[in-house]
């Protein structure tokens, strides 16, 4: 029993922390829906796809990949402070370039959004990227990060109610959402400095960072395809007010089903060292959060689809009427997400099964980013919505095919790892 508490501990206070980032949104959503107007929200929404495109190219999948080499070097000192090295030099150089690309944006797109939204893109992507909470998931050492970060989220909110009051304030929004983020990665990166010793960012560590989380960035960058750019993609077809009708539902969506990802953040290191030592414990590990997990998300959808009207005047009010039949559609992807999240990134990356997971997201981001260009063009966000259901589906069929295919389906008497 007290093997297993750590894991319990790691799991309430993740899903606190995934709670707070959930709150965030679900209270600073609807605020700035009311105060900016659909056409205005559009345009932020526009720039925040944007900056999250930019923050997959920071993070660059670190958070998978470096927690479990953290994970299975947290007996080695001298290890972990080389991994946090190579993951903070890689970090630095990739910021850099997300700046350079946010100023490209501004020329690149048809509609740029206000250099204050660009900069406040840079900003928010790396507010959001570059925590260290890889190191404390992996290590399994999370309070302390926890109280960290939900107060950088309680910032954040506080500062949004406070200096945004007008349609005009909307350029200025994602500086004002970067800021309790920046503060708090900020003390984080010094919490984990006093756990782990810290060395010189080089050149040389950035790059053997940089190869040793390729597979997971392009794992990360085709999520992003199909998860994260869809936004941006609307806006080359539709007016930002359609725009933001769209981001409208599809963010309470997806802010709804990442509400998994705090026992996902938990139990991947821990399922990651059963893999090695006692596989049987972790398949029925794995196989009791899919049933869990996967039962949830769909009772949560069929109750969303229903009243997908209500809730939409409960979190936008008026003048978004049209969101509450995407989101009567979108509503579908979190039982889709659970279900990949379990097989996938728990059960596929633990037995590291990168490649064919990889080509699974991989072919997820092209069937995407095909159907968005052919839908969005002709039936618009109705197009777009079907799409993302249907790019979703993709996914879980390719994961259930592989593993089924591959005998490498979780189940008690699996032995061979």
């Amino acid at each position: 029993m007290r093997t297993s508490d750590p894991l319990k501990r790691n799991i309430v206070l993740l899903m606190c922390v995934k709670v707070s980032g959930f709150l965030l949104p679900l209270v600073t959503l609807p605020f700035l829906a009311r105060v900016l107007g659909p056409r205005e929200f559009g345009e932020l929404s526009v720039a925040q796809s944007l900056a999250l495109l930019l923050s997959v190219l920071v993070e660059y999948g670190f958070l998978l990949s470096a927690t479990r080499e953290i994970a299975s070097s947290r007996d080695d000192d001298d290890r972990a402070a080389e991994i946090v090295r190579e993951v903070n030099s890689a970090r630095l150089g990739l910021a850099l370039t997300a700046g350079i690309l946010a100023i490209g944006a501004h020329f690149l797109l048809g509609n740029p959004p206000a250099w204050p939204l660009l900069l406040g893109a840079w900003l928010y992507a790396i507010a959001v990227s570059v925590s260290p909470s890889w190191y404390f998931q992996g290590t399994e050492r999370v309070p302390g990060f926890a109280e960290i970060d939900m107060g950088g989220k309680a910032i954040s909110v506080t500062l949004v109610f406070l200096l945004v009051q007008t349609p005009d304030d909307g350029k200025w929004a994602l500086i004002v959402l970067a800021l309790g983020p920046l503060a708090a990665t900020t003390m984080s990166v010094q919490l984990m400095y006093r756990r782990v010793l810290a060395r010189p960012l080089r050149l040389a560590a950035g790059m053997r960072g940089i190869r040793s989380g390729v597979s997971m960035f392009a794992f990360r960058a085709a999520i992003s395809l199909y998860t994260l750019a869809n936004v941006l993609i609307l806006s080359f077809y539709l007016p930002p007010t359609a725009v933001g009708f769209f981001a409208a539902a599809e963010r309470l969506v997806r802010g709804g089903a990442g509400l998994i990802g705090p026992v996902s953040q938990a139990m991947f290191p821990r399922i990651a060292y059963l893999v090695r030592v006692d596989i049987r414990a972790g398949a029925l590990l794995v196989r009791r959060a899919l049933v869990v997990l996967a039962s949830t998300s769909f009772l949560a959808a069929a109750f969303t689809s229903i009243f997908a009207k209500e809730v939409t005047r409960l979190f936008f009010g008026n003048g978004y009427e049209p969101a509450a039949e995407l989101l009567r559609l979108l509503i579908w992807i979190a039982p889709l997400i659970a279900i990949g999240n379990v097989l996938g990134i728990q059960w596929m990356l633990s037995l590291k099964l990168d490649r064919p997971f990889n080509l699974a997201v991989i072919g997820a981001g092209a069937f995407n980013l095909i159907g968005a260009i052919i839908f969005a063009s002709t039936m618009g966000t109705t197009g777009m919505a079907y799409v993302c259901v249907a790019t979703e589906a993709f996914v879980v069929v390719c994961l259930v095919w592989t593993l089924v295919a591959s005998g490498k389906w979780p189940t008690t008497r699996e032995s061979r790892g």
